[in-house]
């Protein structure tokens, strides 16, 4: 594999990665949105959290990734 197909496999994992979690966020904050109980509220809240975390690390790597990716291709 080169290093051009190499740095785009990474991109485009990364962002497929992303889109998973940005749906995964979207549907734990309507659970979060739609729950009464205390206990559930704060597990969603912990879960959230972790995926937010998740979601700003891919967004590293696709900014660090975009570039290198451009590079290569010219």
């Amino acid at each position: 594999m080169s290093k051009i197909e190499c740095a785009a496999s990474i991109f485009a994992s990364a962002s497929l990665h992303l889109d998973v979690v940005d749906e995964f966020i979207a549907i734990t904050q309507s659970k979060l949105d739609g729950s009464s109980s205390d206990f559930t509220r704060d597990s969603l809240a912990d879960l959230l959290a972790g995926l937010t975390e998740q979601r700003e690390t891919y967004r590293t790597v696709l900014a660090a990734a975009e570039p290198i990716v451009t590079a290569l291709a010219a």
